[in-house]
């Protein structure tokens, strides 16, 4: 069977080293034939990485991509050079899975989306939570009409990180909005579509002396009501308070925690506990009206997003994203950031 020849161009994206070892363990689907540090990636946070990257050939960019039969490029850099990569990619013909959400200027990211669309390169971004089971299965109640007309949708990722990575956000406006509450914008845009406002409420906590933005909220407005999304670096306990809480007229679901970890098998160790509230459960328990409990997983949250964009440019499935999806969601997070002053949606 035909395998998807890469490169993967990058190292110090939080990610980096958890896609290559899903490209590395998934060696039927991929040949993975060397990485590429740019310009100033070999940073303290890459060289902590390194390990994943033993035994696969170091190349400089010009070699990479002048290698035969190349067929894609994994971009993996930081977040401000994610978009530069992923456009010479596409350049050169590669398919392109980029890591999310993307750098942080609109211009450069709308550019790219533009240039992809039109010469139909596949292109994947790293929204690993689109492959989480829960979240699929969320979304195909919402599909069937099973939950009603969507009034809400709370989603929150909280962490606990240590002072020099808290410090680390002051890189980018929005912080934590920025680097992790991409994800939140787009599980709510993809239960709500596209808001008619965003109102950004980040700030720095200054705990420790740090002067990154650690604490993002922002919030989305509906026809309905406000949605929102939580995330903070500063939160003790706060990876189990990894939630997204849907509220439609027919139901209400919780993915409640939205992931956390298992003992076991190395490799699929996370699960997803979702329980989904309706009329009926109203009616008869009352105040005390909560569905029970599904466990999806173990899965891995790596695999299967790597598996789609392998399968799309190797041309046995469809592409993994919507161009014109992910320009709008660009939009959302920088005005979520704060990147963007407008906080009126452009449509």
């Amino acid at each position: 069977m035909e395998r998807l020849k890469v490169i993967q161009i990058g190292g110090e994206h939080d990610h980096a080293s958890q896609v290559l070892y899903s490209l590395r363990r998934q060696n039927d689907l991929f040949d993975l034939a060397g990485y590429v540090i740019p310009e100033d990636d070999a940073t303290e946070q890459f060289e902590g990485m390194k390990k994943a990257f033993d035994g696969v050939k170091r190349l400089s960019l010009e070699e990479a991509l002048s290698i035969p039969g190349l067929h894609g490029a994994i971009i993996e850099t930081s977040e401000k050079k994610l978009t530069k990569y992923a456009r010479i990619a596409a350049e050169h013909g590669l398919a392109v899975h980029m890591d999310k959400p993307g750098g942080d200027t609109q211009e450069e990211y709308q550019s790219l989306m533009a240039y992809v669309k039109d010469r139909h390169i596949v292109f994947s971004l790293g929204y690993m939570y689109r492959f989480n089971p829960a979240v699929r299965q969320l979304i195909k109640l919402k599909e069937y009409g099973e939950l009603g007309e969507i009034i809400s949708v709370e989603a929150q990722m909280n962490c606990l990180h240590q002072s020099w990575k808290r410090d680390w956000l002051k890189k980018y406006k929005g912080g934590m909005m920025f680097f992790l509450g991409c994800h939140l914008i787009d599980l709510i845009m993809q239960m709500q579509g596209e808001p008619r406002e965003i109102i950004p409420y980040n700030c720095c906590t200054g705990l420790d002396g740090v002067c990154g933005e650690d604490f993002g909220m922002a919030l989305l407005r509906y026809e309905r009501g406000w949605s929102f999304a939580k995330t903070t670096a500063v939160e003790l306990g706060g990876f189990m308070r990894r939630q997204l809480v849907v509220c439609g007229t027919k139901a209400t679901v919780e993915l409640n925690p939205l992931e956390y970890y298992v003992p076991g098998d190395p490799v699929c160790n996370q699960c997803t506990d979702m329980y989904i509230t309706t009329t009926e459960d109203c009616v008869k328990r009352k105040w005390s009206a909560r569905g029970e409990k599904t466990v999806y997983g173990p899965y891995n949250r790596y695999d299967d997003m790597m598996r789609a964009f392998a399968e799309a440019a190797l041309g046995r499935g469809p592409c993994p994203v919507d161009y014109d999806y992910e320009a709008k969601l660009h939009r959302a997070v920088l005005k979520a950031s704060a990147i963007q002053c407008s906080r009126i949606s452009d449509t």
